[in-house]
């Protein structure tokens, strides 16, 4: 493809905001031409509006629309940016990859499994690239961690993410004219958002697939729920979440999410266990690890068995940067016609959806263990992967 991509975005929310940001940065380096953006509410599309969060952003020669058709249609984009409520899907993507245009999809794609393996063959039929919107994978020291891990067997990975609901912060989508929250932050709203662990745990479930180069067999979960009193003021999305995942080598992995409010205290906490060491994410990366011959004669100390495994400071792997990075490996892919410049793709990505869905179908169920090939395929969960009606 000759010269710079031309892209669009769909949804000015505050994620679609993060990508018109990086996106007008690939423009200066002349990766892409930013041709196009589309939202049902036209005062997101308003210049001065865009300009609050973007402050680079000029919009000579960005067409706007109100409809994605009418996007796609005006054949003035060859890579759409789906920055949509994974509840207010709608065909788009499906309409997009049917006349050619490459697929780049926020995650969750949708909040119905059915809905994501029909936009999956869409893109299939299409012969389109994908990717999905799994930034984590794009961070420097979540890549030098997989590195290292690549010739070993990893037994665990447990991971915490102690967060407040008041980070919650997404108000562009008029949810209150849709029958949503009236304060439109409907990463809080069960409905809207699928619960945190869709909307938010996912990326934690997909980078535990990235560091450990494998896919998940099975999820056990069990949340605690937010007293139904405290719905209305802060969102009915639990206040606890613990998930557990099965590897198909093996390993498991745990996530534990908490949403309380007025704590406004955000936490974290990774550990990842293989065969022979610990790795913590520190200011360095490091491995706790002893190479010398085993057993040793005497009790190495901590220091003496600490490795480096990437080098700190780090960036925040759910930031500008690595925004940036999946979207510029993205354009490049499509452009120079390599897919291996890409690190997932739709279809790779449907294992950490399908997991997150089943997680929720789990603590439904009182903590059953899912299977994901059946929660894909059996009759038994038909009625948890289909939209209702």
């Amino acid at each position: 493809m000759a010269g710079p991509l031309r892209v669009g975005v769909v949804g000015i929310g505050q994620r679609g905001l993060q990508h018109v940001s990086s996106l007008t940065q690939l423009q200066s380096e002349e990766v892409v031409t930013l041709a196009a953006l589309a939202d049902p509410y036209a005062d997101n599309l308003e210049t001065s509006q865009i300009l609050r969060f973007v402050p680079d952003f000029h919009d000579d020669g960005v067409q706007k629309f109100t409809s994605v058709q009418e996007m796609v249609d005006s054949g003035s984009v060859d890579a759409i940016w789906f920055v949509i409520p994974p509840n207010q899907h709608r065909g788009e993507i499906e309409y997009a990859a049917g006349k050619g245009v490459h697929i780049f999809a926020e995650k969750p794609q949708s909040l119905w499994l059915d809905d994501i393996l029909r936009q999956n063959e869409a893109i299939k039929k299409a012969g389109v690239m994908s990717t999905c919107g799994f930034q984590m994978r794009h961070n420097r020291g979540y890549t030098e961690i997989r590195n290292y891990l690549a010739d070993k067997w990893v037994a665990s990975m447990t991971m915490i993410s102690e967060g407040a609901v008041e980070g919650h912060g997404v108000k562009h989508t008029h949810t209150e004219e849709q029958g949503g929250p009236a304060n439109r932050v409907w990463t809080a709203n069960r409905a809207w958002s699928g619960t945190s662990i869709v909307e938010a745990g996912i990326h934690q479930t997909d980078i535990m697939r990235y560091w450990s180069d494998e896919d998940i067999e099975w999820v056990r979960a069990n949340y605690v729920e937010r007293p139904k009193e405290l719905h209305e003021a802060e969102g009915d999305n639990p206040i606890y979440y613990s998930v557990d995942y099965g590897f198909k080598k093996g390993g498991m992995g745990t996530i534990i999410f908490t949403k309380p409010a007025r704590s406004y205290y955000i936490g974290r906490y990774d550990c990842i266990i293989w065969t022979h060491g610990t790795i913590r994410l520190e200011t360095d990366y490091v491995d706790y690890h002893f190479e010398g011959d085993w057993p040793p004669e005497e009790k190495p100390s901590l220091d003496q068995v600490r490795k480096v495994v990437s080098r700190g400071p780090h960036d925040d792997a759910m930031g500008r940067r690595a925004t940036t990075d999946i979207s510029k490996a993205f354009a490049e892919g499509v452009t120079r016609g390599k897919p291996e410049l890409l690190l997932n793709t739709f279809e790779s990505s449907i294992n950490s959806l399908a997991a997150v869905l089943a997680a929720n179908v789990s603590n439904e169920l009182g903590g059953e263990k899912i299977v994901i090939d059946e929660f894909v395929n059996d009759d038994r969960y038909a009625k948890y992967r289909a939209k209702p009606r």
